[in-house]
């Protein structure tokens, strides 16, 4: 019995956040085959951001802080 081929789909198009987050994601990934750790990568980030006043001390873990607390602790 002969084997039945599908159809090949045409790839579907990418909305910008889409490319956007496959462009960060290969990013990523690359600075961590090169050995470079998040934080490195987030301090060295936030110095080429301009800023007029004194900016707030940067997080060890980027998800620390007000943003995911729960209400009840706010």
């Amino acid at each position: 019995m002969p084997k039945v081929k599908k159809p090949v789909q045409a790839p579907k198009k990418q909305s910008a956040t889409e490319k956007m987050i496959e462009e960060c994601v290969k990013k990523a990934k690359a600075r961590k085959r090169s050995g470079q750790t998040d934080s490195e990568w987030r301090q060295q980030y936030a110095q080429t951001l301009k800023v007029e006043s004194q900016t707030a001390q940067l997080s060890q873990t980027p998800f620390e802080g007000a943003a995911t607390k729960k209400k009840s602790e706010r």
